[in-house]
């Protein structure tokens, strides 16, 4: 208003409640009065702590990622020279920023072998920053318990081959009975 000569004020941003105010001759409030509201703080404060939550959940995450998924048509397969075959499908995520290369290995308490659909290695490259599926064959000779078992349980191991991190699944290896 100033800039063609007319008084301050005569055009001005006003809240509802300054109105009333503003007739009776009182001056309105002072603006970080209608900012700094009980409900404003409030919701600052809740936003803030959710956007500290998401950070520190960002900050802790395993940089790799594991799930297990067995192929249950057919639950286990009988080879020709009498072993049993049962078939996983595993799902890796590298969460790093470069390509990684991980180490698959088996535990259990039975004799049990893997091999991995695709390679003679039990080491498979994931690309950065993305989700690698691979098809495992865990196999019991028929000599052993695990063969002639109901059930076996076992634990998968990945590895990263760079800094030995490690994540595991549990599942179970289905035999004859």
């Amino acid at each position: 208003m100033d800039k063609i000569g007319k008084p301050r004020g005569l055009i001005d941003y006003l809240a509802l409640s300054d109105e009333p105010r503003e007739r009776e001759g009182q001056p309105p409030k002072a603006v970080w009065k209608h900012i700094l509201r009980p409900r404003t703080i409030v919701y600052t404060t809740l936003w803030s702590l959710v956007g500290v939550g998401l950070l520190f959940a960002l900050f802790i995450r395993a940089d790799i990622d594991l799930t297990v998924e067995p192929v249950r048509n057919p639950t286990y397969v009988t080879l020709s020279d009498g072993s049993i075959r049962n078939t996983y499908v595993l799902r890796l995520r590298n969460k790093h920023g470069e390509p990684r290369d991980f180490r698959i290995s088996l535990r259990s308490d039975e004799i049990l072998r893997i091999d991995l659909e695709g390679t003679n290695r039990n080491i498979i490259t994931v690309p950065a920053d993305s989700t690698m599926q691979q098809r495992v064959y865990v196999v019991a000779r028929p000599q052993d318990p695990a063969a002639s078992q109901d059930r076996t349980d076992l634990r998968f191991w990945v590895e990263d081959v760079m800094n030995e991190e490690r994540a595991s699944r549990s599942s179970v290896f289905n035999g004859k009975e």
